[in-house]
């Protein structure tokens, strides 16, 4: 597609321009356009690809680009059963989007239109209520085969079709509401369908609609052949028959990212249809309302109009022209925050980097049930080498001419990569295997579970400062590895006897987050498999040459991480959660912030017995909010001072003398103590445990017998998109998550979700925040929209879920480095993030080698400046001056972990954080900056 490479390198150069003109500059560069012809009927995608097309009969939303999936392979039978699960998912949602602002249960007769076979007629029939249905088809065609799909699935009784004069006498009015999907496709009809449904619909009745609108008039050929209607038009059509928007959104990014086929000459060529061809026309028109949507020259809206008889139409025109111009985007309806982290099997396996075996030099903190002997021997059989270093009581060398290690004592850590140095025993990789040696998790006491997990913690916390400090003297890091064995979780299968080491997982992304240059990798072993095989899987996994960092082996099968949107969104059930008023919840962490905002939902929905604890004294705000809610009914006990490790006891037998049986527990509890890697120790990573981990599995103990309706532990979004200066709490929520799974391997209920910071109305500082967030493209979550997703988080989701509003072209393009995570690669689009920062690293080094020696100082000085302000959030006319230190400007040391990983990422180049934050100005950093890239 040479002249779409031409338009988007076009298109990029001339950003600035209005969508609507980017839009048309797309098409004009295209040049493939039909002569111009007069208006008609716009076929409907099924009416072009009749075989196999099922299910495109419409355009569905697609939230990102799908790179495996293309709409007209798709609609002509082509298509995988991943593909064919993301159209139904697709289709599910946009449903449940055009009915959003309807109460279908207090429908009695609705009318639909537009519906051709009758396929959203029998979707809207089995939603729950009483209603029914009429179906209006305007040819006898039509009503035949909507009838045949009516009386295939026993709908005869909900469903009656009928066929004429929309707006004839003998057609009943008083309709509850009226919908149609892509139904304003003849533009003679148009004007007669909206009088007509002006009619038919009673006062107050709804009407529901979802089409393509042009924005402004465009006069172009494939535009002409669409016969779109104009944004305009439909302000007139609805204000001029009672109709007043009640709600609106635009979905317009999301079925351009459905009809984005970048192959479009190929996938014709395959079809085998010509430049003559009808449905090569067709085709290629909806390429141009993809370019269209995308461009946001057009609008795929999906609104709600109530049925008025005040105000007049002038004042309606007003009101319904200012809606629609202040349509919402589908991104930010609360049904596409959730994600889930999912395993995804990989037919083939990894290549084995260039790099010969005999080169290897593994360091191995070997485990005591022989894995990292068998390990060694793979590694010598290749002619490399492994130095083990063994749990010990002191630092000495051991007699295989490895080390002991005491694995509480940081210095030691700095001890041994001293040592390695002054011998010139450097490691390659560094091979980390002290979390095979805990216990599996029955049985554990909650002091012994976070006495494990804090040491298998500890000892890579302090492994990892050691390598930092060294790394100063050293530039070549090696790679590090973790293992575990059974810590994770595949398909909802198996068991999880690894949970000890489940922790392990959230300091690692922590670690890659932090310091990208240690190449941070994590691999679960499986637990079913021997020793010597796990080795030879170990050794395998350590020689690939792909970019996965979170890798899992099951029954010889590889599987990698990836983020992933969930969408089972109950749309029908929102609202009808009720918790029960003869049962009793726990919530921890119920006297203040988020456990005190939950307990207060659970209360408006129907709890009448509440038990809220917390490990300090409650505040004046949580006292009113308690009297409110008993105010409402709710019996609540709230506990302040309360051990959830040590006290326990009390507050269940309290619970089962005098209240109903328990039935639900939410952990909210948290504790906060950031901070950087280089400066976090086991003991501030054992408050944060304490109060997460171990109220945790103390929970877990008490009530495994107990029949509970749901187990649902709450934390932050950082555990699944990781974040700097989080390492406790990245290590703690992988524990929640790891229990999640654990419990539901038991067949137990379990529920770990990660939400965005909520935010209320009227917060002046959560708006600021919010504002900062978003150009990151994060948002905070609205307080009122979250308990709606709070709703479908206590239904049939994954062990573990994330709630966040997130923008990912905007959050990706923000992220260093070429491409992104392997853990967000389904959001990466068809270009990657990383495309003009690696022609900027281009030239920049091209400056530096060459041009003059002044030149590339300046060029280097310029770059740098322009990355300081940009961490510390300063705009363009606010760059800070060469004499100026960071330290001055204040530039902290999460800021400096940005910066280093800023100059890791873009330019290649390992600067020690210590450098950055030991004083140096502006203008000396940048001149060692300098000298690096020569």
């Amino acid at each position: 597609m040479e002249h779409e490479g031409q338009g988007r390198s076009l298109a990029e150069r001339l950003a600035a321009l209005t969508p609507e003109r980017r839009a048309l500059l797309e098409l004009a560069l295209k040049g493939k356009a039909p002569a111009p012809r007069a208006p008609r009927l716009r076929p409907p995608l099924g009416a072009v690809f009749q075989e196999g097309s099922e299910d495109i009969q419409t355009l569905a939303p697609l939230p990102e680009v799908s790179a495996s999936f293309s709409w007209v392979l798709a609609a002509r039978g082509s298509r995988t059963e991943e593909q064919a699960r993301l159209l139904e998912a697709a289709h599910r949602d946009l449903r449940g989007a055009l009915f959003r602002a309807v109460d279908l249960t207090t429908c009695e007769r609705i009318l639909g239109f537009g519906g051709g076979d009758g396929r959203e007629w029998v979707a809207l029939a089995r939603r729950p209520g009483a209603f029914r249905v009429t179906g209006h088809v305007s040819s006898s065609q039509e009503a035949e085969a909507a009838r045949e799909r009516v009386r295939a699935q026993s709908l005869e009784g909900r469903i009656q079709v009928v066929s004429g004069a929309l707006d004839s006498d003998g057609l009943e009015t008083g309709f509850d509401a009226a919908f149609g999907l892509e139904a304003l496709r003849d533009p003679e009809a148009r004007a007669p369908l909206f009088a007509a449904l002006g009619k038919k619909v009673r006062e107050g009745g709804r009407l529901v609609l979802g089409d393509v609108f042009l924005k402004t008039g465009l006069s172009l050929p494939h535009v002409e052949a669409l016969s779109l209607p104009l944004l305009d038009e439909l302000v007139t059509w609805l204000s001029a028959h009672g109709f007043a928007v009640v709600d609106c959104v635009d979905a317009a990014s999301e079925m351009g990212n459905f009809l984005h086929e970048p192959s479009m000459d190929t996938r014709l060529s395959q079809l085998g249809w010509g430049a003559e061809d009808v449905r090569a026309e067709t085709a290629r028109a909806y390429e141009v309302m993809g370019g269209l949507l995308r461009g946001g020259a057009a609008a795929y809206l999906l609104l709600t109009a109530e049925k008025r008889g005040e105000p007049g139409p002038e004042r309606l025109e007003a009101m319904n022209r200012e809606r629609l111009m202040m349509a919402r985007r589908y991104a930010d309806l609360p049904h596409t925050w959730l994600y889930a982290p999912r395993w995804r099997p990989v037919v083939s396996a990894p290549r084995a980097e260039d790099t010969p075996a005999s080169s290897a030099h593994c360091l191995v903190f070997a485990d005591r049930g022989g894995l990292g002997a068998a390990f060694a021997r793979n590694v010598s059989n290749s002619g490399g080498r492994c130095t083990f270093v063994h749990r010990g009581e002191v630092f000495r060398r051991s007699d295989d001419g490895g080390y002991e290690v005491p694995i509480r004592n940081p210095e030691d850590y700095l001890r041994l990569m001293e040592s390695l140095a002054s011998e010139g025993a450097v490691p390659s990789r560094i091979v980390y295997l002290w979390s095979l040696d805990a216990p599996k998790p029955e049985g554990l006491t909650v002091s012994q579970l976070q006495d494990e997990t804090l040491d298998v913690c500890g000892g890579l916390l302090y492994l990892t400062q050691a390598l930092l400090k060294a790394g100063a003297n050293h530039p070549a890091s090696p790679s590090l590895w973790l293992v575990t064995r059974g810590a994770q979780r595949a398909d909802e299968t198996g068991g999880l006897p690894g949970l000890s080491g489940a922790s392990l997982w959230g300091l690692g992304k922590a670690i890659a987050y932090e310091h990208p240059e240690l190449d941070c990798r994590r691999l679960d072993l499986d637990p079913r498999r021997g020793v010597e095989e796990g080795a030879q899987e170990l050794w395998t996994e350590l020689r690939s040459r792909d970019g996965e960092d979170q890798v899992l082996l099951r029954d010889g099968t590889r599987h990698v991480l990836r983020l992933v949107r969930h969408r089972q969104w109950d749309w029908e059930g929102a609202g009808r959660l009720q918790f029960r008023a003869d049962a009793t919840y726990l919530v921890t962490g119920g006297l203040g912030g988020l456990g005190l905002q939950v307990a207060r939902w659970m209360v408006q929905r129907g709890a009448r017995n509440l038990v809220l604890l917390g490990r300090k004294r409650a505040s004046e705000v949580s006292t009113e909010e308690v009297r409110e809610m008993r105010g409402q009914g709710a019996a609540i006990i709230s506990l302040a001072g309360v051990s959830v490790d040590s006290d326990l006891d009390f507050v269940m037998a309290g619970i089962s003398k005098r209240m109903p049986p328990l039935r639900g527990i939410v952990h909210a509890m948290t504790e906060v103590d950031d901070g950087i890697l280089l400066h976090q120790t086991r003991e501030r990573l054992g408050r944060v445990f304490s109060a997460k981990v171990a109220g945790a599995w103390n929970l877990h103990r008490w009530l495994e017998g107990t029949p509970l309706e749901f187990f649902m532990m709450v934390s932050s979004s950082t555990s699944l998109m990781g974040a700097s200066g989080q390492a406790s709490h990245l290590a703690a929520t992988s524990f929640l998550e790891g229990l999640a799974e654990y419990r539901r391997s038991l067949g137990l209920p379990g529920q770990s979700s990660s939400w965005g910071a909520w935010t209320q109305p009227g917060d002046e500082a959560a708006e600021a925040l919010d504002a900062r967030m978003r150009k990151r493209g994060v948002g905070m979550v609205p307080a009122a929209q979250a308990f709606c997703v709070l709703e479908q988080v206590f239904g049939p989701v994954p062990a573990a879920v994330g709630v966040m509003p997130i923008h990912w072209p905007t959050f990706l393009g923000g992220l260093p480095g070429d491409e992104p995570p392997a853990l967000f690669a389904d959001f990466g689009g068809d270009l990657g993030p990383g495309r003009a920062s690696a022609e900027l690293r281009r030239e920049l080094l091209r400056r530096v080698r060459g041009g003059s020696g002044e030149e590339g100082r300046g060029a280097v000085l310029e770059w740098f400046r322009e990355q300081v302000a940009k961490v510390l959030e300063l705009n363009a006319t606010q760059l800070p001056e060469p004499e100026q230190t960071l330290h001055e400007l204040g530039l902290d040391s999460l800021m400096g972990v940005e910066l280093k990983k800023l100059l890791h990422a873009q330019l290649r180049v390992e600067f020690p954080l210590q450098e950055l934050l030991g004083g140096k100005s502006i203008g000396e950093l940048s001149g060692s900056l300098y000298e690096a890239l020569r």
